[in-house]
C-alpha cells in the first residue's frame, strides 16, 4: 500500500488536485485509512498513465476517461479470451480442432 504522500514523490509532475480530481471522477479508487488514502501497485500504474494522457498528451478529462474506460474494456476482454483459451485447451483434441476449422472458416468470410 502506498500513501498518497509516497504517490506524489513517486510521481514528481502529480499534485493532490490531480489526484483528487481522478478520485473524484471514479478514475482513481484508493482505500481509505482513517483520514488518509492509500493506494494500490494498479493505482499507482494508473495515475501514471492519467498523468501522460492529461499533462504529456493534453487530453481533457473527459477525453482522459472516455481512453481509460477503453483501456478497462480492453483488460477485461484479455482476461476473458484468456479464459475462453484455457477452456479451449481443456476440450479434447477432436473439439480443438474443429474450433480450429471454424475459426479459419469464419475468418476466410
Amino acid at each position: 500500500m502506498t500513501s498518497l504522500d509516497e504517490l506524489l514523490r513517486q510521481h514528481g509532475g502529480l499534485t493532490t488536485v490531480h489526484v483528487e480530481r481522478w478520485v473524484a471522477r471514479g478514475l482513481l479508487r484508493p482505500s481509505e485509512s482513517g483520514e488518509s488514502w492509500t493506494f494500490e501497485q494498479v493505482d499507482l500504474a494508473r495515475a501514471r498513465l492519467l498523468a501522460e494522457l492529461h499533462d504529456d498528451i493534453g487530453f481533457d478529462d473527459d477525453t482522459v476517461e472516455t481512453v481509460v474506460s477503453l483501456v478497462d474494456q480492453i483488460h477485461t476482454l484479455r482476461g476473458q479470451l484468456g479464459l475462453l483459451a484455457r477452456a479451449i485447451a481443456e476440450q479434447p483434441p477432436a473439439t480443438r480442432e474443429a474450433i480450429a476449422v471454424a475459426l479459419q472458416r469464419l475468418h476466410a468470410r
